[in-house]
């Protein structure tokens, strides 16, 4: 074993600079490392070159400095533009699946009835959450936070949107998933009224683009050739 170089730390941010052509600072990401940093701070240096100019890190560095906190570093000679695109081209964020897979491994509950879920029901990540947990948080889903508030209720739902599928090939579409959501959340909203209804329309749910559009067609589904004496659905 050798050593190749050393962390050094310092409160002076006078000493470092932002090199030319880097990606453009995210304020979001900043401050979603501030977040994270202020609930526990790991130690990760920042790369720079003899000039000071940031290689790798600027996010880190620009939150440690908004947090009134030390910047560790790692100081690399010849390092210029070349290497920032580098790192940044093999840069990848951890993705949605990569912490499922993370959270399943600890043998979090809740993780794993998601993970079974998700494969039971091919629904997105967005889906999933908004059927167990009652809405969709991605940061939570990621800081560990996500609970399964209902499950048998988010499998009763689940199986009533895959029976819409024998008249609607897009019914695991994004938008019309929350419409439907909506739909269940609705007091006078039968479901085995809509099918029924859907059963003898033929073609009439087409795809939309937005939550409201599927809303209102699926209003005029329910509440066709329903007798005036017949409360009619209402959904906005």
């Amino acid at each position: 074993m050798k050593k190749i170089n050393e962390v050094f730390e310092t409160n002076d941010y006078n000493i470092f600079r932002f090199i030319s052509n880097n990606r453009i600072v995210s304020k979001a990401h900043v401050n979603k490392i501030m977040e994270s940093m202020s609930k526990k701070r790991l130690i990760s240096p920042i790369l720079i070159n003899e000039k000071g100019e940031i290689i790798d890190g600027q996010h880190r560095f620009l939150a440690q400095k908004k947090l009134n906190l030390p910047i560790p570093y790692i100081k690399q000679k010849g390092y210029g533009e070349k290497e920032t695109q580098i790192l940044n081209n093999n840069t990848k964020n951890w993705s949605m699946g990569d912490w499922e897979l993370h959270y399943c491994n600890k043998g979090i509950k809740d993780y794993l009835i998601y993970r079974d879920f998700r494969k039971q029901y091919k629904f997105t990540t967005e889906q999933c959450q908004m059927l167990l947990s009652g809405q969709s948080d991605n940061q939570s889903f990621k800081d560990g936070f996500f609970k399964v508030k209902n499950y048998k209720k988010a499998t009763t739902r689940a199986n009533m949107v895959v029976s819409v599928g024998k008249y609607f090939i897009h019914y695991k579409e994004r938008m019309f998933m929350r419409a439907m959501v909506t739909c269940f959340d609705n007091k006078d909203y039968d479901h085995s009224k809509f099918l029924k209804k859907l059963s003898y329309q033929g073609n009439s749910l087409q795809k939309n683009v937005d939550k409201k559009s599927y809303l209102r067609r699926i209003e005029e589904i329910y509440n066709f050739k329903s007798r005036e004496a017949t409360k009619k659905l209402r959904l906005f």
